[in-house]
């Protein structure tokens, strides 16, 4: 794969190979907006093992998630609330406002440079991003105001009596 790429998908396959690509060059960084994770499929072994090694490459990782929806995570989705709990300090995942809901794209982010971009979260059309930091600095950008907006979601601890 060459080092500079921008390539367009419109199919579940190329989207999945997207996020593969785009998980295995991240070295700092990774920032996710995305309706429920459902179609990343980061629950699934690989992805799980992919994104837990990622975390576990160095203190200064990290891994932050914006959400529509929480339900999926919280419920079907035990690999990545363990990672959540082993890594909670450098693993956060956000809720949307209800004012921002209605946002329909979906993107995952590597270190600013590297981007998996869906153009509606409904459908597998959008781009792959690999080492274009001037056509990632928007979506980096939109993440970082997302971020702010976003209220704290889902912990990894329960606390009860």
């Amino acid at each position: 794969m060459p080092d500079s790429l921008e390539e367009l998908f419109d199919t579940r396959a190329a989207y999945q190979r997207a996020v593969d690509n785009v998980l295995s060059v991240a070295k700092e960084e990774i920032c996710v907006f995305d309706t429920d994770l459902r179609n990343l499929e980061f629950d699934a072994r690989a992805r799980a093992d992919t994104i837990a090694a990622f975390l576990a490459g160095g203190r200064d990782r990290s891994l932050r998630i914006v959400l529509h929806e929480l339900d999926h995570v919280n419920r079907n989705s035990p690999r990545l609330m363990g990672l959540l709990k082993r890594y909670g300090h450098c693993f956060s995942i956000r809720q949307t406002p209800e004012s921002l809901r209605n946002l329909a794209d979906a993107f995952v982010l590597a270190d600013g440079v590297s981007g998996v971009i869906r153009f509606h979260a409904d459908h597998f059309r959008g781009k792959l991003l690999l080492e274009q930091s001037v056509a990632v600095h928007d979506w980096q950008q939109r993440f970082e105001g997302l971020w702010m907006e976003a209220i704290p979601g889902i912990s990894a601890t329960h606390l009860g009596l």
